[in-house]
């Protein structure tokens, strides 16, 4: 069993897909929206915004946070039990290639160009936390433990199809939760940016710096106050200009072999 991801590994990946489908559930099962009655019943406290830690603890108590923090555990569990963990990419990227970062974190930095809206510093921790478990355990899943067990296929096989699976999950969550236009957003978003870190995973060989890519993007849409022409722009960028830069990270043989699963060896010590 524990070779199936390579044998199986398109199966592998659905199969996890579906898992994640059934946290979904689950963490929204274990916080479940009790309907009021009459508002007027309500004690003061329920219509007061919380401050400091309190508002802190208060969104980090959310079924996307109890879903993700059940996802990075589902992914930690199958690395180990595959034996995939040494390729998943936890490892010294190459550091040479770090500067593709560039163009991803440019479009972070434009997005907070237009200023940043947030109600205080107990808010700006909160969005970054929230955010930090969502990048992690989304790349951990789909550039870490799908990543690899795509890995035969080769890197653009593997970029396009765990972009392919990040969008599906996305969609699935996004589509039962809430109105249609934000989940074909958010599923955009998703699949185009899945170009660039599954291109950025290859390149530098390591999942942290995609980690890092993914936290600073995600936490500039969050608090950016964006404007209209801004906000025309961040889209064109962050779906087609993630797509064609992904693409052209990896567009020849010759470039693709500036990379790999695992960053450099240390040197033996003789």
């Amino acid at each position: 069993m524990r070779r199936f991801p390579e044998r199986r590994p398109v199966v592998f990946c659905l199969l996890v897909t579906l898992a994640l489908f059934a946290l979904t559930a689950l963490s929204r099962f274990s916080f479940p929206r009790a309907p009021v009655g009459n508002i007027k019943r309500l004690p003061q406290k329920a219509f007061e915004t919380p401050t400091g830690l309190d508002r802190v603890i208060e969104d980090l108590k959310s079924p996307e946070v109890l879903f993700w923090g059940l996802a990075i555990l589902l992914a930690l569990a199958l690395l180990l039990w595959t034996g995939l963990w040494r390729e998943a990419g936890f490892n010294r990227p190459i550091v040479k290639n770090l500067r593709l970062l560039w163009f991803p974190l440019f479009v972070g930095a434009l997005t907070l160009s237009g200023g940043v809206f947030v109600s205080g510093i107990d808010a700006f921790v909160s969005a970054f936390l929230v955010v930090l478990v969502a990048a992690f355990g989304q790349e951990l899943l789909f550039r870490g433990l799908l990543w690899r067990a795509l890995a035969p296929v080769g890197p653009v096989g593997a970029t396009i199809l765990t972009s392919l699976l990040a969008g599906a999950l996305i969609f699935g969550r996004t589509f039962t939760d809430g109105p249609w236009p934000e989940a074909v957003r958010l599923t955009s978003l998703a699949v185009c940016s899945g170009f660039t870190y599954g291109a950025l995973r290859w390149r530098t060989a390591s999942i942290w710096p995609v980690i890092l890519v993914h936290t600073v993007f995600a936490l500039a849409v969050d608090v950016a106050a964006l404007g209209t022409v801004t906000y025309q722009i961040l889209i064109i960028l962050s779906t087609v200009g993630f797509v064609l830069y992904g693409l052209f990270l990896l567009r020849n043989r010759a470039v693709r072999a500036d990379g790999g699963l695992a960053g450099p060896k240390s040197p033996r010590v003789r």
